[in-house]
């Protein structure tokens, strides 16, 4: 078996790696660290599984998954996050993610299962996001088709909900190892694409369509 693992931190790469091969004996492991390495590796190579990290440096490994799917259109696609919010997962399965797990479900038997299943063609998602999702839609609160934040890029839907949730733009800055400045730059980009005005609003925003909490 041949698994590909995208992810800018060298220390989840080689922690990752010494699980799978402790897993699968057969496996084959192959590492990319920016989304430029990610597709010259699906291009130049089969692969039977990629796992790959929503934070791949400067760009969102979700804004790379069209263009991986456009390459490899059956390669299953492990989406690997510390976020396990409701608008992630969504975004991930509809660009083509064949599973969704946190960083947490990823460090035990999990991810495992993930792959097992996703190998056969199916889906996956940890029992507690997809407890999370159902509840989410049957209490009605899921966003309707065409709401505002649908519009934004991944990287801007990244940095939109750490603004919703109240961080500043020196914590998101932080957090998704950007700048001050590049932060600053996709929040006023947010704000424009959502026809909003503030901080204040963006929590307004997604409190209202039940993007958090």
């Amino acid at each position: 078996m041949r698994i590909l693992i995208a992810d800018d931190h060298s220390i989840v790469r080689t922690g990752l790696k010494r699980m799978l091969e402790g897993e699968f004996p057969d496996v084959v492991v192959g590492e990319a660290t920016t989304s430029r390495e990610l597709l010259q590796a699906v291009k130049a190579a089969e692969w039977d599984v990629l796992i790959l990290d929503v934070a791949l440096g400067a760009e969102s490994g979700l804004s790379a998954l069209p263009r991986l799917k456009e390459v490899r259109p059956n390669l299953p696609v492990i989406m690997l996050s510390m976020y396990g919010e409701r608008q992630f997962v969504m975004r991930a399965l509809a660009e083509g993610a064949s599973a969704y797990l946190t960083k947490e479900q990823a460090a035990d038997e999990e991810l495992f299962r993930a792959i097992r299943t996703v190998r056969t063609g199916r889906r996956y998602l940890g029992e507690a996001l997809a407890e999370q999702l159902a509840d989410h839609l049957a209490g009605g609160k899921a966003a309707k088709p065409g709401s505002p934040h649908e519009s934004l890029s991944s990287r801007e839907l990244e940095v939109f909900l750490l603004l919703a949730a109240a961080k500043s733009v020196t914590e998101i800055a932080e957090r998704l190892d950007l700048s001050v400045k590049t932060v600053s730059t996709y929040r006023t980009r947010i704000l424009e694409k959502m026809g909003l005005e503030s901080t204040a609003e963006i929590i307004q925003y997604a409190v209202r369509n039940g993007l958090v909490g």
